[in-house]
C-alpha cells in the first residue's frame, strides 16, 4: 500500500511541474496593472467636435482644433480616418489646413481623441 501512496506522490508532484511549466509562459505575459473589466482599454464615443484647425503635425497625424465650447482639443487622424469635403470628394489628411473649419466625429481612446470622421466646412 505504501508503494501506492509513494507512486502517487510522485505522479502528483509531476503534474503541478507539469501545470507551473505550461502557465509560466501565460503569466509572464500577464499585466499585473490590469484588473478585467476595468474600462482602461475600450474605446468610448468622443461626440462631435466642431471648430477651426489651429495645428496640423503631418509626422505625428495629429490635428489641434480649438473647439466651439471646448477649448483647444489634440486629434489624433489614423489611416482610416474619413476626410470629406464641402464637395463631398473624399481628401487626404494633407489637404487639411490650418484656419479650416472642421467638423469631427471622434472616438476616445486611452483618453485620447480619434478622428473617425473629418468634415472640412
Amino acid at each position: 500500500m505504501s508503494g501506492v501512496c509513494v507512486l502517487y506522490g510522485v505522479m502528483l508532484r509531476r503534474f503541478i511541474l507539469a501545470l507551473g511549466l505550461v502557465m509560466l509562459p501565460v503569466m509572464a505575459f500577464a499585466d499585473p496593472t490590469a484588473a478585467p473589466g476595468n474600462g482602461a482599454d475600450q474605446v468610448h464615443n468622443g461626440g462631435t467636435i466642431t471648430g477651426r484647425v489651429t495645428t496640423i503635425d503631418y509626422q505625428r497625424s495629429m490635428l489641434g482644433v480649438d473647439a466651439e465650447g471646448r477649448g483647444h482639443l489634440v486629434v489624433s487622424v489614423m489611416p482610416s480616418t474619413s476626410i470629406q469635403g464641402k464637395d463631398s470628394a473624399y481628401h487626404a489628411f494633407t489637404d487639411l489646413k490650418p484656419g479650416q473649419r472642421v467638423q469631427i466625429l471622434c472616438s476616445i481612446a486611452g483618453g485620447s481623441y480619434v478622428a473617425q470622421i473629418i468634415r472640412i466646412r
